[in-house]
């Protein structure tokens, strides 16, 4: 054997040898949950004139999820889910289930989200993860996630955090330890990108692209990311987290070349009372408004930037939301009982007649036994109430909305 052979034999047993001792290390576990939900919906509605009218539907929704994490040595470790909108669950109809009919009309659903993909490093001074990662709301997330899908903060006690991102977000998060023992606290900052917004330096017409350049540049266009502070700290039992979240230049003209930002505070806590009982609680108050910007409508999902300036009789908003809830979980007989109540309340503080008018309230109270038929099957029976109250207004007629949920969840995992 030539010495450039045996280079190369030296070379490649070396990387079998690290290749081996990696994979001596790697603990890989899967994990998977699959489950059925029957949804009743009555709704109730009444008007100024003390009128009503009530409904009833149904709907049923299947939910999975199927993943595995690897744990590669003490400070690396990856976790990978794919699953459908397993919190809100996939609604089941024939169109649905891929039948012929529906793969002529392309009308199936059965959508397949890559719910987590991320990577952990902890080599101990500090922490990060990256990719599609898991973040939940304390308190601040809740009222942005509506104030950006819907353009509002109305409905935030209703539509939260949770069921609508499955706990997962695209950004890098990283952590600092501050305090270690007895009383153990974190600092932590997850970044993102909201709007990727786009800056040209050349201009022209399709036929004849590239025609001019501007040599003192392009007006700034800079793209809206989400920033994101925690402060988690826990106590033995006890454990609070404030967090602050904004959306810097959320609502942006290239025109005027001036933007507004969207600031978010929350505070969550809990506390394990005993083995059997945890109380918790959460809060958040958020605003944003389109004052310097002129860009964006309230109430109208999208249209957070502008390339013009609309004059004089453009209409800004203040939008303002809130909302605070506590709940409690309790274990007993063959299960846990748990009970939450929120409270939301969202508004166009621009002017009285624009606050009179958009004033919302919305009160939501959740009770359900969770009852563990098997160590890895359940059977959940829920009940959701639902109740929305608007300001009289002359553009209103409804005054109070009701909506009750009786559900049936019925699952099993590994």
């Amino acid at each position: 054997m030539g010495i450039k052979s045996k280079l190369l034999f030296a070379a490649g047993l070396a990387a079998l040898t690290i290749t081996s001792s990696v994979f001596a290390e790697l603990e890989v576990k899967s994990y998977g949950s699959a489950s059925y939900r029957y949804r009743g919906r009555i709704w109730n509605a009444s008007d100024n004139d003390n009128n009503s009218a009530s409904t009833w539907d149904h709907y049923n929704a299947v939910s999975w999820f199927a993943g595995m994490r690897a744990k590669v040595d003490d400070q690396l470790s990856l976790q990978f889910q794919i699953g459908n909108d397993f919190i809100f669950g996939e609604g089941i109809t024939w169109a649905n289930n891929s039948t012929m009919t529906s793969r002529w009309t392309n009308t199936s659903v059965n959508n397949i989200h890559v719910n987590l993909a991320y990577a952990r490093w902890n080599p101990g001074p500090v922490y990060m993860n990256v990719g599609i990662i898991p973040l939940a709301s304390n308190g601040a997330l809740d009222l942005l996630e509506r104030s950006l899908n819907t353009g509002s903060y109305n409905e935030s006690a209703f539509m939260s955090w949770f069921p609508q991102t499955n706990n997962s977000f695209m950004a890098a998060k990283f952590g600092v330890p501050v305090l270690k023992e007895d009383i153990k606290m974190a600092a932590e900052i997850t970044v993102s990108v909201i709007d990727q917004r786009i800056q040209q330096l050349t201009s022209g017409s399709f036929s004849m692209p590239d025609t001019i350049l501007d040599p003192n540049g392009s007006k700034s266009n800079p793209s809206s990311f989400f920033l994101m502070l925690n402060f988690p700290v826990n106590a033995g039992d006890f454990r609070v987290t404030p967090e602050l979240a904004g959306v810097v230049n959320r609502n942006y003209n290239r025109e005027l070349e001036t933007g507004d930002h969207e600031i978010i505070g929350g505070l969550s806590a809990g506390y394990k009372v005993n083995n059997a009982v945890s109380v918790s609680m959460f809060g958040g108050y958020g605003t944003v408004s389109n004052e310097k910007s002129k860009a964006g409508v309230y109430g109208v999902s999208g249209g957070r930037s502008a390339d013009r300036d609309p004059g004089s009789d453009f209409q800004t908003y203040e939008s303002v939301g809130m909302q605070f809830g506590a709940g409690t979980t309790v274990r007993t007989g063959p299960g846990m009982f748990g009970f939450d109540a929120k409270y939301g309340n969202s508004y166009n503080d621009k002017t009285k007649e624009t606050k009179a008018m958009t004033n919302i309230n919305n009160i939501q109270a959740d009770a359900r036994y969770i009852w563990n038929v098997h160590p890895n099957f359940t059977i959940t029976p829920r009940w959701w109430l639902c109740v929305t109250t608007y300001d009289k207004s002359p553009r209103r007629d409804v005054k109070t909305k009701i909506e009750n949920r009786p559900e049936l969840i019925i699952g099993g995992s590994f």
